[in-house]
């Protein structure tokens, strides 16, 4: 059966231009390679292509985003992409807008890669759910773009200098994963620093020392391989809690 009442995602086969269902994008590569005036559709190629990568596990979080380990076939499956590649690709992003819009021809130079709503959205997430308090963001849009970042800070009480952020990582003696810790604790003090009441913040303690329980990547997934074992073993030998607790 098919719709006819949806309309396309795109006036080409692959719509959109960060489309990754196919190997190469043939199409928007001919275009750049047959017509001068599209040209300034380059930036936007190689950016594609970089998001197509076979194997970007060395851009990922060996944990998934609340902390745990996911195991498929005693292998990590890798989570989100870590802070270094995400404004790395913000980065990218801008720097691929700023330079079609000098560059392209008049009637695309108003091009709009990214929305300044999706950018404070972004920001937001950052430094409120990930906790990184030394709020990025705005740092990069300046180098890229060359223009401020619209907007002051989010939060006076949550807003940690660049310095002190420096001086948190040098003390932990370039342990990423013990920065990123102590970082999320201070961050999480903070906010609940100005509260009335509260409530919620040991969970949200825990929750953070919970994150980063682990030495490294290869100790979580030894730990992870443990604990599978540990919920396998009673069901191969046929006990349960009922059975194996001692009696009273």
């Amino acid at each position: 059966m098919v719709d006819n009442t949806t309309p396309s995602c795109g006036d080409s086969r692959f719509g959109c231009w960060t489309c990754t269902l196919v190997d190469k994008d043939k199409s928007m590569s001919a275009m750049i390679q047959n017509d001068e005036e599209k040209e300034w559709m380059l930036p936007l190629l190689e950016l594609r292509d970089e998001l197509d990568a076979p194997d970007d596990s060395h851009l990922r979080d060996f944990r998934k985003m609340n902390g745990t380990i996911q195991l498929f076939h005693d292998r990590n499956v890798p989570g989100p992409y870590t802070q270094k590649a995400r404004e790395e690709w913000l980065r990218k992003l801008l720097n691929a807008q700023t330079w079609i819009r000098k560059n392209a021809p008049e009637h695309v130079r108003d091009i709009e890669l990214i929305t300044m709503n999706e950018l404070h959205e972004i920001r937001r997430i950052w430094v409120f759910e990930k906790h990184e308090v030394e709020d990025s963001l705005p740092q990069i849009y300046k180098q890229e773009t060359g223009e401020e970042f619209p907007g002051g800070p989010l939060d006076q009480h949550l807003a940690v200098a660049m310095d002190e952020v420096e001086l948190l990582r040098e003390v932990c003696e370039g342990d990423e994963l013990h920065f990123e810790t102590m970082r999320e604790l201070l961050a999480v003090e903070r906010q609940f620093r100005t509260m009335t009441r509260r409530s919620g913040l040991f969970e949200a303690l825990e929750k953070a020392i919970k994150r980063g329980y682990y030495t490294d990547e290869k100790d979580a997934v030894e730990l992870a391989k443990r604990n599978q074992q540990n919920k396998i073993a009673p069901a191969l030998l046929g006990l349960d809690e009922e059975i194996t607790d001692a009696p009273a």
